[in-house]
C-alpha cells in the first residue's frame, strides 16, 4: 500500500470513528422530570377527576405508560423531593439537617458524571435560608444551570415576587428557561429537573384559564371517594365550591398549557422520540387538614387558601398524612423510542426513592458504590411490570411509621400496629389486624426496628 492510499485509509478511519463517537453521545437519551407540587393524584382525568381539562398531560400518558401504584417518599414538599434526588428515606438523614450531604452522591451529580448537561428549573426546598442552616446552592449538587426557588442559589428578586400573579407566572418563565437549556445543548445528552409551582397554594388564576371553568357547577357526588365529598363539603361550609373548584381546575389548566408548549417544543426540536418526559407531583393534595380549626381560620386570612380543593382520588387523608392521600401520586413516563404508548402498569409499586437508580437504568448510567433505598425498576418502564425486592419505609414524624410491603401496609402510630389490605381496601378503612396475628407481629418488629434506626435525633 503507498502512502496516500496509507493516509486515505487513516482520515477515513479517523472520519469514520468520530461518526461514531458522536453517534453514541446523541444516542443517550435526554431526560425531562416534570414535578407538580401539591397535585392529587385523583387531579388529572387519567386519574379520575370529573372536572380538570389536561389534553396535553393526557397526550403524555396516551404516548407513555401510567403508573397506578405510585408513591412519593414523604408526605409533604421537603423529604419527598430530597428522596427523589438521593434514593434514601428521607428520615434516615434529611429530615435532621434538611440538606443533602453535598458529598454524597445525587442523581443530578450523577448525570453529570457520565457527560450529561443538567439543570434545575423552579423550586428546590430541599436546603434553604430557612431551613438547612449554611446549606449549598444547587449548582454544588453537579447542576449546570439552576434557576430555583427555596434555595441558596439564584432566583426570582424580592421585587420579582410582589408582581401581580407572579406565583401564576413563573411557570411560564420555567418553560421557557427549560426549553432554551434544551435548545442549547441538542448536541448534547441533557437532564432537566423542571419542578414547577402549580398547584401549591395560594391559587390566584390568570383570568384567561379561570373563564375556561365559569360555567362549572360542582355536583360534590361526581367525586366517588368519599374522602373526597367530606372534604369538598368541609370547604363548603366557608366558601362557595364553585369558585374554589373552579379556581383549581384553572391552576390546573393553566400547568398543562405551559408542559404543552414544553412537549411541542422538544417535537419541533427533533428531540421527541429520544427523550424521556416523566411527569409525577410531590405529595397529596393540600391543604394539610390535622386541625380544622385552624384551617378555617387560615381560610379567613388567606382567602385564595380555599381554591386548594385538589384530589387523592379514593386515598384516605391528604398532603401531611401517611395514609395513601398523602404519599399517593401519579407517575406518567413517556419515551417513544422504547415505551408503547398507552400502556399502564397496575402492579409495579413505584416509589419516589426508585427515581434515581431507575433513570440511570433507563439511560445506561453507572450508579456508584452508595446506600440506595430505592430500585431499578426500568425493566417496568420499558416492559412488564415488577414485584418489588424491597419493603417500602416512610416516617416523616417520630410517632408515625409506615411500611408497605406486597398488598399489606401497616402503620405504628402511637405505639399501636394498624394493617391494611390494599388490594381489597383502597381507601384504609377496615383494620385487619386482628384477622393476621404473624403479620402484626412480622411488621411490628420490622417498624420498631426501623424507628429505631432513624429517631436516633428528633425530627423537626
Amino acid at each position: 500500500m503507498n502512502d496516500k492510499k496509507l493516509i486515505v485509509n487513516l482520515f477515513l478511519l479517523i472520519l469514520f470513528a468520530g461518526i461514531n463517537i458522536t453517534s453514541s453521545a446523541q444516542d443517550k437519551p435526554n431526560v425531562i422530570f416534570i414535578l407538580a407540587d401539591d397535585l392529587g393524584y385523583g387531579d388529572l382525568p387519567k386519574y379520575g377527576h370529573p372536572y380538570t381539562k389536561t389534553p396535553h398531560l393526557d397526550k403524555l400518558a396516551d404516548e407513555g405508560k401510567r403508573f397506578t401504584q405510585g408513591y412519593m417518599s414523604g408526605s409533604w414538599c421537603m423529604p419527598a423531593r430530597a428522596a427523589l434526588m438521593t434514593s434514601l428515606f428521607p428520615s434516615r438523614e434529611f429530615l435532621t439537617t434538611f440538606v443533602i450531604d453535598v458529598e454524597k452522591p445525587s442523581v443530578t451529580s450523577i448525570m453529570s458524571d457520565a457527560g450529561y448537561k443538567t439543570a434545575h428549573i423552579g423550586k428546590w426546598h430541599i436546603g434553604d435560608n430557612k431551613r438547612g442552616e449554611n446549606a449549598p446552592p444547587p449548582a454544588d449538587y453537579g447542576i449546570d444551570l439552576s434557576f430555583t426557588t427555596q434555595s441558596t442559589g439564584p432566583g426570582f428578586t424580592s421585587k420579582d415576587k410582589k408582581k401581580p400573579h407572579y406565583r401564576e407566572h413563573t411557570t411560564t418563565h420555567y418553560i421557557d428557561m427549560a426549553i432554551d437549556f434544551a435548545k442549547s445543548h441538542k448536541k448534547d445528552p441533557f437532564f432537566i429537573n423542571l419542578w414547577l409551582y402549580p398547584t401549591h397554594s395560594y391559587i390566584d388564576p390568570l383570568p384567561k384559564y379561570l373563564d375556561r371553568f365559569k360555567d362549572l357547577e360542582v355536583n360534590i357526588d361526581d367525586f366517588e371517594s368519599e374522602y373526597q365529598r367530606d372534604f369538598l363539603n368541609f370547604v363548603s361550609e366557608t366558601h362557595d365550591i364553585n369558585d374554589a373548584m373552579r379556581a383549581y381546575c384553572a391552576d390546573v389548566s393553566n400547568l398543562d398549557d405551559e408542559i404543552g408548549r414544553l412537549l411541542a417544543a422538544i417535537e419541533e426540536m427533533g428531540l421527541d422520540d429520544n427523550t424521556i418526559i416523566i411527569f409525577s407531583s410531590d405529595n397529596g393534595p393540600g391543604p394539610i387538614l390535622n386541625n380544622m380549626k385552624k384551617l378555617r381560620e387560615r381560610y379567613t386570612k388567606k382567602p385564595t387558601l380555599v381554591n386548594s380543593v385538589g384530589s387523592a382520588g379514593p386515598f384516605r387523608q391528604r398532603k401531611g398524612s401517611m395514609y395513601e392521600g398523602g404519599i399517593r401520586a401519579p407517575w406518567i413516563i413517556k419515551w417513544p423510542k422504547k415505551i408503547k404508548g398507552g400502556t399502564t402498569d397496575e402492579e409495579t409499586i413505584f416509589t419516589g426513592v426508585d427515581f434515581l437508580p431507575t433513570v440511570a437504568g433507563l439511560t445506561g448510567v453507572e450508579v456508584p458504590e452508595m446506600q440506595l433505598d430505592g430500585e431499578d425498576l426500568s425493566t417496568s418502564v420499558l416492559g412488564t411490570p415488577q414485584k418489588r425486592n424491597k419493603i417500602q419505609y416512610w416516617s416523616d414524624k417520630p410517632n408515625w411509621q409506615v411500611l408497605r410491603d406486597g398488598k399489606w401496609k401497616a402503620h405504628l402510630h402511637l405505639n399501636k400496629i394498624t394493617l391494611y389490605d390494599l388490594e381489597a381496601d383502597l381507601g384504609e378503612t377496615t383494620d385487619v389486624a386482628s384477622e393476621h396475628p404473624e403479620l402484626v407481629s412480622k411488621y411490628g418488629k420490622l417498624l420498631r426496628a426501623w424507628k429505631k434506626e432513624i429517631h436516633k435525633k428528633p425530627i423537626h
